[in-house]
């Protein structure tokens, strides 16, 4: 996922879930890509879940915390994601 995604280019303070914690992104965001750092403690590794933005009940990143983090607000942080990501609705996935 990049910025041709819908992620704001600026998102300072702003990342995923995914280890069960908070990873924040660091560098730019590019067309197709962003990096985050998972720490040095982490046990993350290819293929698991990552949560971009959900409802903050597990400590994941709300559209509101990227919504403050690009200057935006969080309709919009929702709206943009585009076509080329898949969405997955479920309760429990992590």
């Amino acid at each position: 996922m990049g910025y041709a995604d819908g992620i704001p280019r600026i998102a300072q303070g702003a990342g995923v879930f995914i280890d069960g914690k908070r990873a924040p992104i660091i560098g730019r965001v590019s067309m197709d890509q962003f990096v985050v750092d998972l720490g040095a403690q982490s046990t993350a590794q290819s293929g698991d879940w990552v949560v971009v933005f959900g409802d903050g009940s597990h400590g994941e990143y709300t559209a509101d915390d990227w919504g403050s983090a690009s200057l935006s607000i969080n309709y919009e942080i929702v709206t943009r994601i585009g076509p080329r990501v898949p969405r997955i609705y479920a309760p429990h996935v992590y």
